[in-house]
Order: C-alpha cells, then sequence, then structure tokens
C-alpha cells in the first residue's frame, strides 16, 4: 500500500461507506485475525530478510528464516528452520543493546545499521530512565500502518447506529502537536527527530502525506506549527473547533489532556467567544499577556473568517459566540460536548489502563447519546500494536503484519533471558509482557508494556459484528494495557503496580465518601520512601469536591489557568 493510500478520500470522508457487511473490517478479520500465527510468522520472515546484511543483525550472527533464504546457488547462509528456532538462537534484547548503533546513526550519520530501509524519523523518548532514546522509524513501517487505518474506521462506524452516521463530509477535531520543520533536532545526516506526537511536522512542506493529512485539520497545519507556545497552541485550536458547529469527532491523545481541553471550555468560554464574534485572538487575555506575534495573530484571524464566512459571517459568528456562552453556563449540566456539538459522533481518548480513572469524568462531559471510545490503536514509538475492538470495550486486537509477537509471562519478567509465547499459545485471564520485532530494526526487543489477554474473540453484543465465516472462530486473543513494567512500587519485593494503587485510592475515596467527606480522584503520583527507618510509599493526591466536580471549581491542589 502506499502511504497515501491512508487517506483516501472517499473512504475516510464519508463514514457511510464503511458500514456495509462486505467492509474492510471483513477481509482483515477473514485473511489476517483468522490466520494470526502464520500471518505473524510471515511477518517475522520478511523482517529478517530485510534486515539480515545491517550490522547489528551481523554483530549477533542474526540469519533468516529458511522460508526466505534466497534461491541464488551461491548462497550458503544457514537460516532458522521454524520460528522456535529462531527464538532458541536469538537473545531478548533491551534498548542498552541498540544504544551504541542509534547513536552512531545519530551523531556519525552510519547507515544500514539496525535496517536497510531508509529512516525517515527518529522517535524520542525518555522511557522509564533519565537516557534519552532514540528509535528509527521507516517510510516501510508507515505502509504497514497505512490499510489498518482504514480497517480501524470501519470498526468504529459498524459499532455505531447506522442511524448516527453522518451523511455529508466529516468536520474531525483531533488536538495535535507541532513545530516548524526547521525547529526539529537532526541526526548527523539531517534526520528529524522528535516525539511520535510531532512526526507529521518533521516532514517538509511538500510532503503529499502531509499535505493530505492537513486538510482534515481546521487550523491550517502550518499556522498551527508556528505557534511555539503550547498554552497558547490548544487555545486556539479549540477556538476553531468551537467556531464551527457540526464537528462529528473530538479527539485527545491522553485522558488527561482530553480534560484539560475541557476545563479551557468552561473556564474561558467567555474569551473563546469573544474571540469567535470579532474573529480576533486578541480578545484572550493569555495571548495579549505574552504579546505574541501579530503577524501570526493577523493570519490566524484570517483563517478564522475564512471558516466562518462558510457559516454565515458576521450574523453566524454572533449567534454561535452566543450560543457558547449560553451552554456554557450551564455549569452542572451533564453532555457539554453535545451541546456544543449537536453532530457529534463519539469522542476518542486513552480509557484503558491506569487512565480508567478518568473515564466517569470524561464520560459526563460527553452526555448519554454520544460514545466514549479509548484511543483507536495501541501504538509507542517502538511500533503499531494493537487495534480497538469495538467502541464498546477498551481491548484491542493485536496487528500481525506489523511486528512479530512474543510474550512473557507476568511471573518470569524478572528473569533476564525467559522463555516465550507466540499469539497462538497466550491464554485470557493472564498477563504478559510484550517483545517484538519490528521492521525498523528491534529484534526480540522486550517493550516493557505488561498486557492483559482478556479473552478469545466471540460474536459478543460489545464487540464489532464478525462475518458469518468462518462458521467457527479461531482463536483470536484479545488484549488490554495493564501497567508498564518500570511502573512498579517495590518497597519489600511485593510489585506493587499503578492499578494495584489505583484499585486502593479508589476504595480509600470510597470510605471518605461514606465517611462524609465528598472528594473524587482527579490524579495522583507516588514513589518509594526508602531511606526511612521503615520504608513506605509516598501519595500525592489531586482531589476535587464532590458537589463542584462539573463546575468550574477549585481542586484540592493549585491548577495554573492553562494546565
Amino acid at each position: 500500500y502506499s502511504i497515501l493510500h491512508l487517506f483516501s478520500t472517499n473512504q475516510l470522508i464519508y463514514p457511510k461507506s464503511y458500514a456495509s457487511d462486505n467492509g474492510l473490517f471483513a477481509s482483515f478479520y477473514q485473511n489476517v485475525l483468522c490466520n494470526a500465527q502464520k500471518v505473524n510468522n510471515e511477518t517475522l520472515g520478511k523482517i529478517l530478510q530485510k534486515n539480515h546484511s545491517a550490522a547489528f543483525f551481523m554483530d549477533r550472527s542474526i540469519s533468516l528464516m529458511n522460508s526466505h533464504q534466497p534461491t541464488s546457488p551461491g548462497s550458503t547462509n544457514e537460516g532458522y528452520a521454524s520460528v522456535d528456532k529462531f527464538r532458541e538462537k536469538v537473545s531478548l534484547t533491551t534498548y542498552d543493546d541498540y544504544r551504541d548503533y542509534t547513536e552512531r546513526m545519530i551523531y556519525n550519520g552510519e547507515k544500514n545499521l539496525m535496517t536497510s530501509d531508509p529512516i525517515i524519523y527518529f522517535n524520542t523518548s525518555s522511557g522509564t530512565t533519565a537516557k534519552m532514546k532514540y528509535i528509527p522509524m521507516t517510510a516501510s513501517m508507515l505502509g504497514d500502518f497505512a490499510p489498518l487505518v482504514h480497517v480501524s474506521k470501519d470498526i468504529v462506524w459498524k459499532s455505531l447506529p447506522s442511524s448516527t452516521l453522518p451523511s455529508r463530509a466529516q468536520l474531525l477535531f483531533e488536538m495535535r502537536n507541532g513545530k516548524k520543520v526547521e525547529m526539529f533536532g537532526r541526526s548527523k545526516n539531517n534526520i528529524p527527530m522528535g516525539p511520535l506526537t510531532h512526526f507529521i511536522s518533521s516532514l517538509p512542506s511538500t510532503s503529499e502525506y502531509r499535505r493530505i493529512v492537513s486538510t482534515l485539520t481546521l487550523l491550517p497545519y502550518d499556522l498551527m506549527e508556528e505557534i511555539n507556545d503550547s498554552q497558547i497552541s490548544t487555545f486556539v485550536q479549540l477556538v476553531f473547533a468551537m467556531a464551527v458547529p457540526d464537528i462529528n469527532s473530538y479527539t485527545v491523545a491522553f485522558s488527561p489532556a482530553f480534560i484539560h481541553t475541557i476545563k479551557i471550555i468552561e473556564n474561558d468560554f467567555e474569551e473563546i467567544s469573544l474571540c469567535i464574534s470579532s474573529c480576533n485572538f486578541n480578545a484572550s487575555s493569555l495571548i495579549r499577556k505574552k504579546n505574541y506575534d501579530p503577524k501570526l495573530l493577523d493570519k490566524l484571524n484570517d483563517a478564522l473568517n475564512e471558516i466562518t464566512i462558510e457559516y454565515g459571517g458576521d450574523q453566524y459568528r454572533n449567534e454561535r459566540a452566543s450560543y457558547i456562552r449560553q451552554e456554557c453556563q450551564k455549569k452542572n449540566a451533564p453532555g457539554i460536548l453535545h451541546r456544543l456539538w449537536p453532530s457529534l459522533t463519539y469522542v476518542s481518548t486513552t480509557t484503558g489502563g491506569t487512565f480508567a480513572m478518568h473515564k466517569e469524568e470524561i464520560q459526563f462531559y460527553c452526555g448519554e447519546k454520544v460514545p466514549l471510545i479509548n484511543a483507536v490503536f495501541y501504538a509507542a514509538s517502538e511500533g503499531i500494536f494493537g487495534m480497538l475492538a469495538s467502541i464498546h470495550t477498551d481491548e484491542y486486537f493485536l496487528l500481525p503484519t506489523t511486528v512479530f509477537f512474543e510474550f512473557i509471562k507476568e511471573e518470569d519478567v524478572h528473569q533476564a533471558q525467559p522463555k516465550t509465547l507466540l499469539i497462538s499459545e497466550i491464554e485470557p485471564g493472564n498477563r504478559y509482557e510484550l517483545v517484538c520485532t519490528t521492521s525498523p530494526g528491534l529484534v526480540r526487543y522486550r517493550l516493557g508494556d505488561i498486557v492483559n489477554c482478556t479473552r478469545f474473540l466471540s460474536r459478543s453484543d460489545d464487540l464489532v459484528s464478525l462475518p458469518s465465516e468462518p462458521k467457527e472462530i479461531p482463536r483470536i486473543p484479545l488484549i488490554s494495557m495493564a501497567y508498564r513494567v518500570g511502573s512498579l512500587l517495590d518497597v519489600f519485593g511485593e510489585k506493587t503496580s499503578e492499578q494495584h494503587v489505583l484499585n486502593a485510592l479508589q476504595l480509600t475515596i470510597c470510605q471518605w465518601k461514606h465517611q462524609g467527606i465528598p472528594v473524587d480522584i482527579i490524579n495522583y503520583t507516588t514513589y518509594a520512601k526508602l531511606d526511612a527507618s521503615s520504608a513506605y510509599y509516598v501519595i500525592f493526591l489531586e482531589l476535587i469536591e464532590r458537589e463542584k466536580k462539573r463546575s468550574s471549581s477549585r481542586s484540592a491542589t493549585s491548577r495554573s489557568k492553562y494546565g
């Protein structure tokens, strides 16, 4: 697939084309999911075939699968007869095994160290350590991901009632991050580096991929990148979103950031309304206080005017601003998102794992008519691993075409080289550390994510509807996020996870409520105090009074106006 296939206009923009009985998901289910292990083995063969001549592979004597050996008579490379032989001969790895190779790529500009594919970006991540990690991204990695975007849309629309599907082109709101291309750090041979969320901005302005992505944003992408202040960028993007009445989806990557956008709407709707009615961002005290670039403000004002003219110009802007004030003044009313955008079909943010603590609050903002769905893809700097199984669950399908999967039993994660299981071998009710072999050159890489194997796929009401064939559903595991290995607290060897802490805090909150202390938890952080005579955990809580929870009231910890 071409990368441009990712944004095939006639399918991405018109959702009713997804809601057929013979859509993209049906094909993906029958050809990929029903043959997950076979497909995943083929993915491994292709990865090794592509990268076996790279330095990391040569240094570790990592060969090919016999099924992917070259047919030339002079080939003497001894390959692996099976996946089991590959696992037997090749050790599990962590980032420290790649650090020297990535630093040689970054600082010396060396090529063909981890992959034979051209590297187009280095994802930067500190992970659970203070040392920066550089994870290469290749064009073929994006090519593997491209068709899955369509499949994910098919799953979302199949999970929604047909009456909710918009018949016209969608207006999508997704809070984005970015910066001008010249602002990126660069490797020795000029490859951009930065967070995964900034990847699109790293592409040159002439990129067709970037141009198509830009057509899906309300705020022109090049203007968004010129805003080098994150507070102002968030505010401006919200003004553009609230200036139009017919947004179909509202997406913010992480649930704390999602709630942050709602707090801005609740607290600053007056200034948002003034910016819209006047088509002038100088109506914002934040922007005035920061004495922002007047030339950029003129561009933003012109872009806002251009959007609102389509709806009726001055009269529309005044009516829209008045409507926003009217709805935002209803402090304790549920469904502010649905009231601001009556055509809203769904909202999306991370709701799995420890992010589940925010679900109740976010659903209140959605109201009863708008479903809250988990992030559509389970992804990280290292790759794309899962796709949402339905809007009614936080579970994911594993994606056997993107990486080769292995799994370490939770009780074995402390071992340096534990035995691993394959997709076909994991069982519901168990937790596993994810291990992946990727197209950009990670081999048997311990990701550090612990996932739950929740159940096998079935014809269940809370999952996407399945095609009638095959009649007998194969063993297709579903997973959900549990926690990160590095996030475990460990004072006495008890291995306390984020989920354990969250469960204890939620029980404590319930006890407080029974005792007449009406608070809810907004967020928390914790660490192990090891230098005391008796070690213990220190927990910092952010609380809010229950009766004021749905208003713009003060929380139990101080917060600045914009976060």
